[in-house]
C-alpha cells in the first residue's frame, strides 16, 4: 500500500535529480506493520489525513484514520499470522459544526460482509474517494476496506461510505473501483515520453 505522500516524494525526488544529473537515492519502502517483540503480535501501522471540500458552495473539513486497537480479541489471518484489530474513524465538519463523528470496526459491515470473510479480516484501510467526488459533488465519498491484514494479500471487501451535508450516511459494497493516476500522466513510464 504506497500513499499519496510517498509517491509525491517519489515523484519530486526523481524530477530534481533529472534536474541534477545526480544518481537516485534509494527511497525507504513504507513499513505498514508493527511487530510486538514480546508477544509476536502484529498491528498495522497507525494512520490520520485530514482534508477540506467544497460542496455546495460550503467548506468542509475531514479527517480520515486508521488506528490499530490492542484492547479486543486477537485475529488470525489465512496465513495464520496473529493481527491486533484495526478501526477506522471518520470525522467532518463545517466550521465550527461537527457533522459527522463514527468509529467503524468490521462489525459494523457484518450485514454487508460474508461472515467467514470477517472472521481473519480487519479494517485495513480508508482513503477519500477523489474518482466519486469529480462525479459528485453533493457529498462525502469514503471508501473503508475489511480485508487480510497482510500487506502482501489482495484479499479486500471495499465499502462506500456516502455522508450528506447535514451527516446522515449510508454504506454499500464499493463498485466499479478503478485506480487512477493522481494526475494526468503519472501512469506513463518516463522512459516511453523519451524523444
Amino acid at each position: 500500500m504506497k500513499t499519496l505522500k510517498t509517491a509525491i516524494i517519489t515523484l519530486l525526488t526523481l524530477a530534481a535529480i533529472s534536474c541534477t544529473g545526480d544518481k537516485a537515492p534509494a527511497i525507504p519502502e513504507r513499513i505498514v506493520e508493527d511487530v510486538d517483540t514480546e508477544t509476536g503480535v502484529i498491528s498495522l501501522r497507525d494512520y490520520s489525513i485530514s482534508d477540506t471540500i467544497a460542496i455546495g458552495g460550503k467548506i468542509f473539513n475531514y479527517t480520515y484514520t486508521l488506528e490499530h486497537v490492542d484492547t479486543l480479541p486477537t485475529l488470525i489471518n489465512p496465513q495464520g499470522l496473529e493481527y491486533h484489530e484495526s478501526r477506522v474513524s471518520i470525522k467532518v465538519s463545517r466550521g465550527d459544526e461537527q457533522i459527522f463523528n463514527k468509529k467503524f470496526l468490521k462489525n459494523n459491515f457484518k450485514d454487508i460482509v460474508p461472515a467467514d470473510f470477517l472472521k481473519t479480516s480487519t479494517m485495513v484501510g480508508v482513503n477519500y474517494n477523489f474518482t466519486k467526488r469529480d462525479e459528485d459533488r453533493s457529498a462525502l465519498y469514503f471508501i473503508v476496506t475489511v480485508g487480510d491484514p497482510d500487506e502482501t494479500s489482495d484479499m479486500v471487501f471495499p465499502l462506500e461510505v456516502k455522508i450528506a451535508p447535514d451527516g446522515s450516511y449510508s454504506i454499500k459494497k464499493a463498485e466499479n473501483l478503478e485506480t487512477a493516476p493522481i494526475s494526468t500522466g503519472l501512469n506513463i513510464d518516463p522512459s516511453e515520453d523519451a524523444v
